[in-house]
């Protein structure tokens, strides 16, 4: 029998206790549907059934892999504190212009309503003012209506003005040159589940994976990905970057723009993710949110040092170098190995040869909305040989991260 008994069960149960308490009834009696005894056994089957199911319910709610809906919901927040993220709406800007000078000064009032061609609205979010001989552009804060995936715009969609604008003269036209952002339906169970699960690994705020869980519960952001900034010795810049994507971070992206035009409209999704983190990141700690996909970049380093020097603090300052340049790309920016190469050959006490990076074996070229970083870890030694022609000896203990000793 399985862990909850079924209505065949049930019914099996009540059949065999009649039988064995009342000898003048057959098992052909009991069985065939709809004698009175099959009628009265049948109808206490259905009773328990409804009851097992209830219990069933009951159960599958105490246990995070199991409970959905609105029980997933009472069981997140009553034993982790969190609520499921509604649907958000899509934010964005617009840019009112005219095409002859504006005879007047006029303001676009806070709450103005624009739309796209297929019907989605959006409602400026703060008063701006058209000068007197301007044309414009004058830029708008706005977002949608409505919440939900369905309500992202895509470039130059946002073009008819809704609502009447005081003074507003006939020639006024509004238009979207960068998409919006943020737009995404309620949470999932699948992915709540996955936040309640992080809940206690990231309680202790201020580490990257708690930073990660403070952007993730920020309604549209689908992806979160914090990187620690290192200075040239290696250490901690007091710096996170929190590379974050929402749903459509691959779908509406400005190919063919430098910088990428979503990538630039998304500042206000990075602006919300940010004001967010306050309870989160570690006080001094300032966290750069930007829009893009993370590509982690393997770097192996081929490195000849001058005699005499410390080989394990050069071999450290040239991998923090290499990660400092690395991780200062911007989403789209191609990872040129000769500018790698450039800042290496500033360290003191690398012997420069120009074949210092051993891999990649060429430049890196990322897509549209895909960003490059690399870290210590991942930035590592396979050749080390000092100019008197000895191996260089790399310690542990003095570098802890991981070097490919030859």
């Amino acid at each position: 029998m399985p862990d909850f008994p079924t209505f065949s069960d049930l019914f099996r149960v009540e059949r065999d206790e009649v039988l064995a308490r009342n000898a003048k009834l057959s098992l052909e009696a009991v069985e065939r549907d709809g004698t009175d005894a099959n009628v009265l056994l049948a109808a206490a089957a259905a009773a328990g059934d409804e009851v097992v199911a209830q219990l069933i319910a009951v159960c599958a709610a105490q246990y995070i892999d199991s409970a959905q809906g609105s029980a997933l919901d009472k069981l997140a927040f009553d034993r982790y504190g969190l609520v499921r993220k509604p649907a958000s709406p899509a934010t964005g800007s617009v840019q009112f212009r005219t095409t002859v000078a504006n005879p007047a000064t006029f303001t676009i009032p806070i709450g103005t309503v624009v739309q796209t061609p297929d019907g989605i609205q959006f409602v400026t979010t703060g008063a701006v003012i058209f000068l007197i001989g301007s044309v414009g552009p004058v830029v708008a804060t706005v977002r949608s209506v409505l919440a939900g995936a369905s309500q992202q715009a895509q470039t130059n969609t946002i073009t008819s003005i809704v609502s009447p604008i005081p003074g507003q003269p006939t020639d006024l036209k509004v238009n979207n040159p960068l998409a919006t952002a943020g737009a995404d339906d309620a949470e999932i169970d699948a992915d709540l589940r996955d936040r309640a699960r992080q809940f206690f690994v990231t309680a202790r705020r201020g580490t990257l994976a708690a930073i990660e869980q403070g952007a993730l519960a920020v309604p549209g952001v689908r992806r979160a990905t914090a990187i620690e900034v290192v200075d040239v010795l290696g250490r901690p810049a007091r710096v996170v970057e929190l590379v974050i994507a929402d749903a459509f971070t691959d779908a509406l992206v400005q190919q063919n723009t430098n910088p990428v035009s979503y990538q630039v409209q998304s500042q206000s999704l990075s602006q919300t993710v940010y004001n967010g983190l306050l309870d989160v990141r570690a006080a001094g700690i300032f966290v750069q949110v930007f829009v893009a996909q993370v590509i982690v970049q393997p770097i192996v380093l081929n490195l000849t040092f001058n005699a005499g020097v410390d080989a394990n603090f050069v071999a450290l300052i040239a991998r923090a170098t290499v990660v400092a340049t690395v991780n200062s790309l911007r989403p789209g920016q191609t990872l040129v190995l000769q500018t790698v190469l450039t800042a290496l050959q500033g360290v003191a006490g690398l012997a420069f040869t120009g074949n210092e990076i051993e891999s990649p074996a060429g430049d890196i070229v990322p897509l549209a909305l895909q960003v490059i970083r690399t870290s210590l870890n991942q930035t590592t030694i396979c050749v080390a040989i000092q100019t008197d022609g000895v191996s260089a000896i790399l310690a542990n203990t003095t570098n802890p991260d991981n070097f490919i000793q030859v």
